[in-house]
């Protein structure tokens, strides 16, 4: 089933399906474009556990999907783009996409919990990978960039784990919040970007005392584990020469954790874990 609104004023759901938004004046304006597909087998039993993951349509969110889905658990993404999400066909557990906008607060919270709900009726992880990445010293960091970085980096982990939090208590499930290995030696040249994503470390240990003592919340601070687009090969070589470890990292390192935390490291909370090649010790 696939549900679209070009325009979000005068859309119809289909017969059946709770509104999962309620227009307003300001989204008909906005001309934001949703749509859910849902994929919900009938014979699907009613314990396997299902997971949530924003952003993951491609690089590190795309195998943190999969690894999950190949662990046993049902999993939706969410994406902006669906024309890139072709999956593998050896899945054998439900991977639904949910083409949103993430930043599209407050619908875009209650459009994935009534699209979870009528999908899978639980929820047991919950991954905050959404991010956006951008370039700007000092000079050039406008109000709009502040917001925006910040929206996606702390505003929505907030109100999507509060839509969220009475399914991750019912299933005593996990949320992961993933950061960024650089934040703790911030570079000028991404000045509002590390300092959302530092604000976004901070969430990490009060969502694990908020929601404690049914939910862990754990946040994962890549290095490098998938290369930028773009990104210069002599720039590459400087950076792996400072690790110890001398190499990038891959996605399934972050991925493999992620199953870890959420599979078996239910004593596991309020830890922020480097995923750095050893960059945070030298």
């Amino acid at each position: 089933m696939a549900v679209e609104a070009a325009n979000p004023a005068s859309a119809r759901l289909p017969v059946g399906l709770p509104p999962a938004w309620k227009p307003d004046k300001g989204a008909a304006q906005s001309g934001w474009r949703f749509s859910l597909r849902f994929e919900y087998d009938a014979t699907m039993p009613e314990d396997r556990r299902t997971a949530l993951v924003t952003g993951g349509s491609k690089r590190v969110g795309r195998q943190i999907v999969l690894t999950l889905a190949r662990a046993g658990f049902d999993v939706a993404f969410t994406t902006r783009q669906p024309s890139i999400c072709d999956l593998p066909g050896d899945l054998s557990t439900t991977v639904t996409p949910i083409t949103l906008d993430v930043c599209e607060l407050p619908q875009a919270a209650d459009a994935l919990l009534e699209s979870v709900q009528n999908s899978f009726g639980r929820l047991d992880v919950l991954v905050h990978n959404a991010s956006i990445y951008e370039a700007a010293d000092l000079a050039d960091t406008s109000l709009r960039m502040i917001r925006k970085l910040n929206r996606i980096h702390v505003e929505v982990p907030i109100l999507l784990t509060r839509a969220f939090a009475p399914l991750l208590r019912g299933s005593r499930g996990h949320v992961i919040l993933m950061l960024d290995a650089g934040t703790d030696r911030p570079a000028p040249r991404y000045l509002a970007y590390h300092a959302s994503k530092a604000a976004m470390a901070n969430l990490t240990l009060s969502l694990a005392r908020a929601l404690a003592p049914e939910v862990t919340v754990n946040g994962i601070a890549p290095g490098v584990v998938e290369w930028p687009e773009n990104f210069p090969p002599d720039a590459r070589q400087q950076y792996l020469s400072r690790l110890p470890l001398a190499r990038a990292g891959e996605p399934a390192d972050v991925a493999n954790l992620v199953k870890f935390l959420v599979t078996e490291g239910r004593y596991i909370t309020g830890q922020i874990l480097r995923v750095d090649g050893g960059r945070s010790i030298v």
